[in-house]
């Protein structure tokens, strides 16, 4: 009979390790890879892209001359989502310059594109502008997915929440909050300025995150995935602890 107990306490601690193990690669599945540095090289991209793989991560992000050489390293069957970051940072290209990017992009082999608001125009009050790029840039997306990046450390809260009402109103379901190009890291407050704003009619992207404890207060409080450029490191954090 002793036996019997312990044969199925040992089931059930396999079962519950397995069920660790199952929720643990969910929430690698929220983590993107930032590699957006200018620098980054062909060598430096197959590495990332193993690692993403073989880890199963959400996503690796990559600047538009990337993506072709990415979608190749990824293989037929990747086990990762291609984002193309288009106007990065600063959204200051205009529109036809942005669409354009997008259509190649699309065409090179990338699941979604994310795309900088164009900020300059924000801050100046043109909504009309914002609003005809947005309404542009999800016609030329079609069937694939579309990220609008807020790049909210540069707007006040009165701009962010304006600029959320403007990206819902064209359609807009899934943005980022700010890219760590301004060196700010993780900021709760904006995914909590964010989720105020859109409530459940977004998915949310929070960047910056670094630490298991940033990922953590990102996805409590509303964020879907979370963006880090040592996005392979926190993975193996979260499947460690899992074990």
């Amino acid at each position: 009979m002793e036996n019997v107990k312990e044969s199925e306490l040992q089931q059930f601690n396999e079962y519950k390790r397995k069920l660790n193990l199952q929720a643990a690669a969910a929430q690698v599945g929220k983590i993107e890879y930032d590699l957006l540095d200018a620098t980054e090289n062909k060598s430096g991209l197959k590495k990332a892209c193993q690692e993403a793989n073989s880890l199963k991560l959400g996503a690796i992000c990559v600047l538009p001359n990337a993506v072709r050489l990415c979608a190749n390293l990824l293989g037929a069957n990747p086990q990762t989502s291609l984002i193309a970051c288009i106007s990065y940072p600063h959204g200051g290209d205009v529109t036809a310059i942005k669409v354009k990017a997008v259509k190649e992009a699309i065409r090179d082999g990338v699941d979604e594109v994310e795309v900088t608001a164009p900020i300059a125009c924000v801050k100046e009050g043109d909504w009309g502008y914002v609003k005809r790029e947005f309404k542009a840039l999800k016609k030329a997306t079609k069937k694939s997915a579309l990220r609008i990046n807020f790049e909210c450390n540069l707007l006040t809260p009165a701009e962010l929440a304006k600029l959320c009402t403007v990206a819902l109103d064209c359609g807009i379901t899934s943005v980022r909050t700010s890219s760590p190009f301004y060196g700010l890291g993780f900021k709760a407050d904006e995914v909590s300025s964010v989720k105020n704003s859109v409530k459940d009619k977004c998915t949310i992207k929070a960047d910056g995150v670094s630490t298991l404890g940033d990922m953590e207060a990102a996805l409590n409080m509303g964020a879907g995935m979370v963006s880090s450029k040592n996005a392979p490191d926190l993975a193996r954090l979260v499947l460690k602890a899992a074990e």
